[in-house]
């Protein structure tokens, strides 16, 4: 009997303890039996880091300071020695077959660098789960599908892929706090020959920003990575459009 490859899951956590519970419990109920559960704690002030106690098979590392989303994930690549990667944030809750069914579908298209899932609300609202490159005619381009598909990227909430993707790829981008990260990431992997899939057959649950709602400098993080990712020009002109839709939406509802 061929034994189960090692997969190993990121966690990066900060002051969501009740969130982080959730998910770690439901990365256990999937009884996959050969897990690797990295928790990178970014200075949580809350029962983050005390709940993940209540786990025999977690490894936590405890930042003295909170570092960003990016970089933490990178710490746990370089403890982790799993063969396949989960990065996932601690606001998800996973199917049982999760696990399952993201290895035969990576086993079936050997051209994959990674995978995303199809994303719901806790009350099964669907939820945008894949990114458009941003445009001049899409400033907000998050949208979703029902069919499986290479896309152009996927959210870092819930990103599977081998071990072969970091060996080509290499760790995340470490140029921003948070935001933009993992459309950098897809946009390498497609760079680098492979392709970026949108599974909509493998549903997680997603409470979306539970720790990016918590910090006052959420807006200054999207603004500086927006600022990196699509370049000065694209930037400020995307900028310039949404400004002027918004005024213009406003000066419509105040005619009406």
């Amino acid at each position: 009997m061929n034994k189960s490859p090692k997969i190993s899951i990121i966690v990066v956590s900060w002051n969501v303890a009740g969130s982080l519970k959730r998910c770690l419990d439901s990365v256990f109920a999937t009884k996959y039996p050969n897990l690797e559960v990295i928790v990178i704690d970014n200075a949580s002030s809350d029962d983050s880091v005390h709940v993940t106690k209540n786990y025999h098979d977690v490894t936590v590392v405890k930042n003295l300071q909170n570092v960003g989303f990016p970089r933490a994930v990178n710490q746990g690549f370089k403890i982790s020695t799993g063969d396949y990667f989960l990065v996932l944030n601690p606001d998800t809750r996973l199917p049982k077959d999760f696990f399952t069914k993201s290895l035969n579908f990576t086993k079936s298209h050997p051209d994959m660098g990674v995978i995303g899932p199809r994303f719901t609300d806790p009350d099964g609202s669907p939820q945008g789960s894949i990114f458009k490159e941003p445009s001049m005619f899409s400033i907000h381009p998050k949208y979703s599908l029902n069919i499986t598909s290479d896309v152009n990227a996927v959210s870092g909430a819930c990103m599977f892929f081998p071990r072969s993707t970091l060996d080509k790829i290499g760790p995340f981008t470490e140029k921003v706090f948070m935001y933009f990260e993992d459309l950098d990431y897809c946009r390498r992997i497609r760079a680098a020959g492979l392709k970026v899939y949108y599974n909509p057959e493998i549903t997680i649950i997603h409470e979306h920003g539970q720790s990016s709602k918590q910090s006052p400098n959420a807006q200054k993080y999207l603004w500086q990575s927006n600022l990196w990712y699509n370049g000065p020009i694209k930037h400020y002109l995307m900028a310039i459009i949404s400004w002027t839709g918004q005024k213009f939406q406003k000066l419509l509802g105040n005619n009406t």
